[in-house]
C-alpha cells in the first residue's frame, strides 16, 4: 500500500489540488496552482478546500503581488479573495484568530454600552431611529455596531452606506434594506455577500488587513475599536481614547 504522502502527490499530478508545501513551490507550480484557483472560482459553488489549499501554496508570491498591484489586479490574479471564508481563513492563518466568531462575541458584549453612550450624547439620530423602528423585529445585538462611528464623532459613510449609491475608494459595506431587519449586504471591494451585519463587519476588517489598505481617516477610530475587539495586533499605534473605550465596554 502506498504511503499517504505518495497518494497526495499522485492527486497533485492528476488534478492539481495538492502538492508540495508553500516553501518548496517553484514558479511553474505556483502558476499551476493559480490556474487551478481561477478554474475553480468560475464554478457557482467552488470547492473551498481546493481554494484554501491554493491560497496556502501561493502565499509567498501572493503577498508580494498584493504589495505591488492594485486591488482590482489582485482580485483578478487571486479570485479566491472574493470569498469571505477565504478572507477569514487568511486572517486565521496569519493571526491565529477566528475573526467572525471573535467579533460576534466582542461586539455583542459591547453593543448595549455603545447604544447607551450614543443615545445619551444624542448622536446618530438617523441610524438610531432605524434601530428603534426595528425593535419589534429579530435584531442581533451585534447590529448595534452600526452605531459605533457616532461614538467617536466619525461619519459612517466610509464604513457603510444604507440604500445609497457608494463611491468610497476603501472597503465598504453596502446595505440594501433595513440594516436591523431584512437586508442584502455587499462588501464593496471584493463583491462578497456576508450573511449578516456582524459577518459583514468582520469581513470588512479582514479585507483591510488582507489587502494591506490603510484605515480611512474618517472612520479610523471606529475601525481601530473593531480591531481591538478582534484581537488583531498590528504595528499601527491604537489611539488612547479607543483603548479606553474598548477596556470600558469589554
Amino acid at each position: 500500500m502506498p504511503a499517504f504522502q505518495d497518494v497526495i502527490n499522485n492527486v497533485e499530478s492528476n488534478d492539481g489540488v495538492f502538492g508540495h508545501d508553500k516553501e518548496n513551490e517553484d514558479s511553474y507550480s505556483v502558476r499551476k496552482h493559480i490556474a487551478k484557483m481561477k478554474e475553480e472560482c468560475k464554478k457557482v459553488h467552488p470547492n473551498l478546500v481546493i481554494l484554501k489549499d491554493k491560497m496556502k501554496r501561493t502565499a509567498n508570491e501572493r503577498i508580494q503581488f498584493l504589495q505591488s498591484h492594485s486591488t482590482r489586479e489582485s482580485l483578478l490574479e487571486f479570485p479566491a479573495l472574493h470569498q469571505i471564508s477565504i478572507i477569514f481563513s487568511e486572517i486565521e492563518e496569519k493571526y491565529n484568530i477566528d475573526l467572525d466568531k471573535k467579533l460576534l462575541q466582542g461586539l455583542g458584549r459591547a453593543a448595549d454600552k455603545i447604544l447607551e453612550q450614543v443615545t445619551k450624547k444624542k448622536l446618530g439620530t438617523d441610524i438610531l431611529s432605524q434601530y428603534e423602528m426595528a425593535l419589534g423585529e429579530s435584531c442581533e445585538d451585534t447590529h448595534k455596531a452600526l452605531i459605533l462611528p457616532h461614538l467617536f464623532n466619525e461619519s459612517p459613510d466610509k464604513l457603510y452606506v444604507i440604500n445609497k449609491v457608494h463611491r468610497a475608494p476603501t472597503p465598504l459595506l453596502v446595505v440594501d434594506g433595513n440594516p436591523f431587519g431584512d437586508c442584502i449586504i455587499t462588501l464593496r471591494m471584493d463583491g462578497a455577500n456576508p450573511d449578516d451585519i456582524s459577518m459583514g463587519i468582520a469581513a470588512l476588517l479582514g479585507t483591510y488587513f488582507v489587502f494591506g489598505v490603510k484605515y480611512a481617516k474618517s472612520v479610523k477610530k471606529t475601525l481601530a475599536f473593531i480591531q481591538v475587539v478582534s484581537g488583531i495586533q498590528s504595528e499601527e499605534k491604537i489611539n488612547s481614547t479607543v483603548l479606553r473605550m474598548a477596556n470600558a465596554f469589554l
